[in-house]
């Protein structure tokens, strides 16, 4: 009898153990700040290369409502088998395009709209590269590590939400020619043509909008996505011309996380945030 009661209770306490184990893994995982989702780029992104470092602006979205969103620097990595192809211009002027896989850093700006995308600057001696871009295709999601040097190792719910239906529903508020994904394309693609540290002289201020949109590039992008982006140029170069302290590559940066976040918006409200 005291045998059978003693397997009782330890058959007991093995299965409180496993339902605490998994109640700490589930709380765990809704400390984690939120899945996002890259919006696809049109054009590949140049890299801003200084002080050993190549780094980028890429917009994003949130996949994830009820989740936090990451602070500041919170590393994310690729889900699946989403690639980046990187887009190197070679000193000879000729062009090169390679996977960019377990190459790329990706950390939070501080918000669910947007992240820095970074790589080592000695591979641009490595590949003999004047320039390197970034071309980001449809439906690469990032994944939020639990620890800055671990790899994530997500939940199946978190891995449903970077692969599946919802990041299938997000191209239609976030690519396929929306207005507002456009414009803020062409904002991210100012930003990522301005210095770092958001200082811009008069001269770059003025030149930036010709400078990030071409005529070839601006085929791209739809009408209505074009005029807001220049209306957000205009008055952020305003700022500057009638010397506010407001740095223009700043401002930008608001005007887009704005945009987004309004975006993401309307994607929540189609029962796309749970």
């Amino acid at each position: 009898m005291f045998r059978h009661i003693a397997s009782f209770a330890l058959c007991l306490g093995l299965a409180a153990g496993i339902a605490s184990s998994k109640a700490e893994a589930s709380a765990a995982q809704t400390k984690l700040p939120q899945v996002l989702g890259l919006i696809a780029t049109k054009l590949p992104v140049p890299l801003n290369c200084t002080d050993g470092t190549c780094t980028g602006f890429f917009s994003a979205f949130c996949l994830q409502e009820h989740r936090p969103k990451p602070d500041a620097g919170h590393v994310y990595d690729v889900a699946g088998e989403g690639d980046i192809t990187m887009v190197v211009v070679k000193k000879d002027g000729s062009t090169a395009e390679f996977s960019a896989a377990g190459l790329l850093h990706f950390e939070s700006t501080g918000a669910y709209t947007s992240v820095r995308i970074s790589m080592g600057a000695e591979r641009l001696a490595a590949l003999d590269a004047a320039s390197i871009s970034l071309s980001v295709p449809r439906r690469v999601s990032l994944l939020p590590r639990s620890e800055p040097t671990v790899a994530a190792r997500p939940s199946k719910e978190d891995l449903e939400t970077a692969l599946g239906e919802k990041r299938v529903l997000a191209e239609g508020y976030f690519e396929n020619g929306s207005p507002r994904a456009d414009s803020g394309a062409l904002i991210s693609r100012m930003i990522n043509l301005l210095p770092a540290d958001g200082y811009a002289g008069k001269a770059l201020r003025g030149g930036i909008w010709d400078k990030a949109t071409t005529p070839a590039n601006l085929r791209q992008f739809a009408p209505q996505g074009i005029e807001a982006a220049r209306d957000a140029y205009a008055r952020c170069k305003a700022y500057g011309d009638q010397g506010y302290n407001v740095r223009l590559r700043g401002c930008l940066e608001k005007s887009h996380d704005k945009l987004m976040r309004n975006l993401n918006d309307k994607y929540w409200e189609g029962d796309a945030g749970f």
